[in-house]
Parts: C-alpha cells; sequence; structure tokens
C-alpha cells in the first residue's frame, strides 16, 4: 500500500449565503466573498501545516456572484508563493482547453513548480458552463472518447521529447508537436481521472490512471469498495496491475470538539440534492447520512472514518474544510488526526 497522504482543496469560490438565503455551495458554507487573500492564507496554512497537496477544481462560473478563480491560472501562482506542496487539478475538464496544449502547459507547470504537479483530469459535466462559455455539449460517451484520446495524445507527447509527436485520432490531431522542455516527474506528472460510470468511465482509469478520484458522491464505504472492485474488474481485462492504481476520497471535513460549532456547520451543508446523473441516490440530509460520506466529528471520529476508508483501498484523501476561512478545523486535524497515519 501507498503512504497516506492528507490533501487540500483550495476555496476558489464563496458559498456563504446572503442574510436569509441559502448558502449558495456546500464546499464553502462560510466564505462570505471571494477574496484572493484569504484564499491564499488557505493554501498557506495548509502547507505549513504539512498537508501534501492542493487541488483546485476547474469551474468557471460555481458560488456567491458567479465568482470563482481559473483553475490553471490558480495552479500557476499557486507554484509561485509555495515550495514543498503537490499542486493539483480535481479536475481539469477535457472540453475547455485543447489536449496538445494542455500537455505543454502541464509540462511547463511540472518544471517550474520542480517535479509537484498532480494532474487531474475528467469528461466534463457542467451543461450550464459549456452553453455560458460557447462549448459544445456532446453526449456522455462522446465526451469519455475525447477523453480517452486526449489522455493518450498527452503521453505521447510527453515520451517523444524534442523528437516531436504526431497523433491522428477521431476527435484530435496533432503533427510534430512539441513539448519541450518536458516533465520533470518520469515519465510524467501521475494521471487522475475523476468520475463513476462504471462501463467507460472506471474502464478508461484502469486503462490510463495512476490515481481514481471518488469524488463527493462516491465517499461511503459501501459504494468505494463497490467501484474499486469495478475497476480492478476492467484492470483484469485490459492487462494492467491494479496496484498501479491509487484511490483518493475527495469530499467535506468537519473536526472539531465543539458541539455547538458542529450543529452549525452541519446545517449550512446540508441538505445535498445530488446532481442529475446521480439521481438513483437519495438526498444527505440528516447527521446519519453525512457522516455516510463525510470525515465528521471529533478527531477520533475523523480518524475512524478514515481508517474504513484506508480499509476499503483509500491512500489519498483530499478534503474540503467546511469552516473556512476559520482555519481551526484544518489545525485541528493536522495536530491530532494526521499524525495518526503518518
Amino acid at each position: 500500500m501507498s503512504d497516506i497522504s492528507f490533501e487540500y482543496n483550495v476555496p476558489v469560490f464563496a458559498g456563504a449565503p446572503d442574510e436569509g438565503t441559502e448558502p449558495t455551495h456546500r464546499d464553502t458554507p462560510q466564505y462570505e466573498s471571494l477574496d484572493w487573500e484569504t484564499t491564499k492564507m488557505g493554501v498557506q496554512k495548509a502547507e505549513e501545516l504539512g498537508f501534501d497537496a492542493v487541488w483546485a477544481p476547474d469551474h468557471l462560473l460555481l458560488g456567491r456572484d458567479h465568482a470563482e478563480y481559473e483553475c490553471w491560472t490558480l495552479l500557476s501562482a499557486i507554484a509561485g508563493f509555495t515550495e514543498d506542496i503537490n499542486l493539483g487539478s480535481l479536475v481539469l475538464c477535457n472540453d475547455y482547453r485543447n489536449p496538445a496544449l494542455v500537455a505543454k502547459m502541464a509540462a511547463t507547470l511540472d518544471v517550474i513548480s520542480d517535479g509537484r504537479l498532480e494532474l487531474g483530469l475528467g469528461a466534463g459535466w457542467h451543461e450550464p458552463e459549456y452553453d455560458a462559455y460557447g462549448w459544445e455539449y456532446r453526449d456522455g460517451f462522446e465526451r469519455l472518447m475525447r477523453l480517452d484520446e486526449s489522455i493518450r495524445l498527452m503521453k505521447r507527447m510527453w515520451a517523444a521529447g524534442s523528437d516531436g509527436a504526431s497523433f491522428d485520432g477521431k476527435h484530435y490531431q496533432i503533427e510534430d508537436a512539441y513539448c519541450v522542455p518536458g516533465p520533470v516527474q518520469d515519465p510524467h506528472p501521475p494521471i487522475l481521472v475523476g468520475g463513476q460510470g462504471e462501463e467507460v468511465t472506471l474502464k478508461l482509469v484502469a486503462k490510463h490512471a495512476d490515481v481514481w478520484n471518488t469524488d463527493v458522491f462516491n465517499g461511503d464505504v459501501e459504494t468505494l469498495e463497490h467501484k474499486i472492485g469495478v475497476i480492478e474488474d476492467h484492470c483484469e481485462t485490459v492487462g494492467r496491475d491494479p496496484d498501479e492504481i491509487e484511490y483518493s476520497w475527495d469530499g467535506h471535513v468537519i473536526c472539531t470538539r465543539d458541539e455547538e460549532k458542529f450543529d452549525r456547520l452541519l446545517d449550512l451543508m446540508t441538505p445535498i440534492q445530488f446532481e442529475e446523473e446521480y439521481q438513483d441516490q437519495a438526498p444527505i440530509v440528516t447527521e446519519e447520512d453525512a457522516r455516510e460520506y463525510f470525515i465528521m466529528g471529533t478527531p477520533e471520529e475523523c480518524a475512524e472514518a478514515i481508517e474504513r476508508r484506508i480499509d476499503a483501498g483509500v491512500t489519498k484523501f483530499q478534503g474540503w474544510f467546511i469552516d473556512f476561512p476559520d482555519t481551526g478545523g484544518m489545525e485541528l486535524f493536522a495536530d491530532e488526526v494526521i499524525p495518526q497515519f503518518n
């Protein structure tokens, strides 16, 4: 088993409600207004506390007032004011950027960060962003086939180096595309793939990914065990050693000994209505429901929730600390939870 890593999801949007209204986003229900110094402070605190990586989502208009930082620009800025912590996209939407350009962008960021990039990729799902920014929203299977080609194209560019790469796919074509300088990491930065469809997405994970990201709504132990089993079956089909793939849990964290604070944060976060693609799952409404999916409670309760997911096969934990911009939760987590696993 790989070492257990604990990682920080960067608040790239504010989610606190206007007075008398519901929170505009469950990931940041106390963050009142997007502010660069506040977001930057959270990243610096995560590095100071010893978190292993920071991850930024790739959306463009979530949260309060539709204000949100663009993922790749943000990661590039973070590379400049951090020294040790890894940098990841959770996950980069394949349709928002040409994959040949992403290969070049990833190589450059890996160089300037001295090998700290983890490249998270996904097929895309948020149709309102496609509509707003003028991208074509294709059906799910085609989006996944485009992602499959993109990953193969990027790997070819990284491998070709100074020879240049050509690729003639159904969706993407390049000719003598150079990626020099190449990535620091050999053969390339680790590729994380997010998504949950069992027939296509998880087979794509088995073919290409170094890490599978659960996304928030696969966070309960029963679902994790099932999805990991599906990936392992796909590995057998495609002829890959399943031990080559890590599994990451992505979700909400409430770490506190203050019962009043816990109840207040839980009320802000719930109920959570699943997106359309999860329509068969019931909303997360009660504390019991939330505890099934998330890491919540005292440090001892958080450690127990982590241990159950480690037993299921998870080695990377990517957390949204719900009390942000209060850093008390992440400080308590770093002081009393992380040391139990390192």
